[in-house]
């Protein structure tokens, strides 16, 4: 009766039933999902792995899949850094997983592959993989990042930058590879003693940007691996009571939503908002709608000039509000 299958060859009077749930209500009983899950051959969980509950990127992602997914009778589950959602996942611990980030190691691959193999959904987000079963959410960050190389060569000299220090081929873990050769195609070399490794942490980004910007001769503009350390820079330039833009441009990457809704929005480089598309993705593997073989579906990023740039766009707020203190630069 608690398992809420009906029928049997038991007959219970209504009573007796209602007394039976009370208790076990009082008691604080649940299902046991993973026995359930055993018995059908699924879990109706789908596991969103991720960085960092501090990336813009991430929450986004979380969120997403927390508004979609349990309409479709899913539930969810975070998992955090790489050994975790390996284990977890070949465990049998859900029906399908969004991997947020990939480093693409011999290892990573080996995983995703043998999920492959036993049919269970995956979508990837990666700028290298190739779909052989499961679906790649491209990251196509060259031309945006470009893009933003472009701008500051030809506004600045003295360039800030910083990133996350991460190692592996991952996206993020390219993104100041990308910068520096774009720049180096320009016929800029990057400062080396203007560069700081964060490591993704909010505290040692806002250090990292006060310390070069308390240098005889600061950066006058900022290029940073993620909208997180952008922001970090922007409180940082604030501190020390400087004018955004017209003392310090500041360019992330991510178009994440924080960055959109701050004040002054934050000028970045990113695909227009993508986190929906990779959960309707997996849905539609989770659904049987999605060729068995595998999608790459590319995200194009791009350069967003808002209110962290003199030249700025005339892009609006997501809520429709006019961008606040941008500057006219020539």
């Amino acid at each position: 009766m608690l398992s809420g299958r009906s029928g049997g060859s038991t007959r219970i009077s209504e009573p007796t039933k209602e007394r039976v749930l009370q208790a076990a209500k009082d008691l604080g009983y649940v299902p046991n999902r993973a026995a359930q899950g055993m018995r059908r051959g699924r879990t109706d969980t789908v596991a969103v792995v991720i960085e960092s509950m501090e990336s813009p990127w991430d929450r986004a992602l979380v969120e997403t899949a927390n508004q979609i997914l349990p309409a479709h009778g899913l539930r969810v589950v975070i998992l955090l850094g790489q050994d975790a959602w390996r284990n977890f996942m070949l465990s049998g611990g859900a029906d399908g997983v969004i991997l947020g980030f990939s480093t693409e190691t011999e290892e990573e691959i080996r995983t995703i592959e043998d999920l492959a193999r036993r049919g269970v959904a995956q979508v990837v987000v990666s700028q290298f993989l190739e779909p052989k079963g499961f679906d790649v959410l491209s990251i196509d960050a060259e031309g945006g990042v470009a893009e933003a190389a472009k701008y500051l060569s030809e506004r600045h000299q003295r360039i800030g930058v910083i990133h996350r220090g991460l190692s592996g081929n991952g996206p993020r873990g390219t993104r100041l590879e990308l910068f520096r050769n774009a720049m180096e195609k320009l016929g800029v070399e990057l400062d080396e003693r203007l560069i700081r490794a964060s490591g993704g942490n909010w505290r040692s980004a806002v250090s990292d940007a006060l310390e070069l910007l308390s240098l005889p001769d600061p950066p006058t503009a900022f290029w940073t691996t993620a909208d997180m350390e952008a922001l970090c820079v922007f409180g940082a330039a604030t501190w020390k009571g400087l004018s955004i833009p017209e003392d310090l441009e500041i360019i992330g990457v991510e178009n994440s939503e924080l960055g959109r809704e701050s004040n002054p929005p934050l000028s970045t480089v990113g695909p227009d908002p993508s986190e929906h598309l990779a959960v309707d993705l997996l849905l539609q593997r989770l659904q049987g709608k999605a060729p068995q073989e595998g999608r790459r579906v590319p995200v194009p990023w791009k350069l967003h000039l808002r209110g962290t740039t003199a030249h700025a766009a005339s892009e609006p707020n997501d809520n429709g509000t006019p961008i606040v203190g941008a500057g006219t630069g020539s």
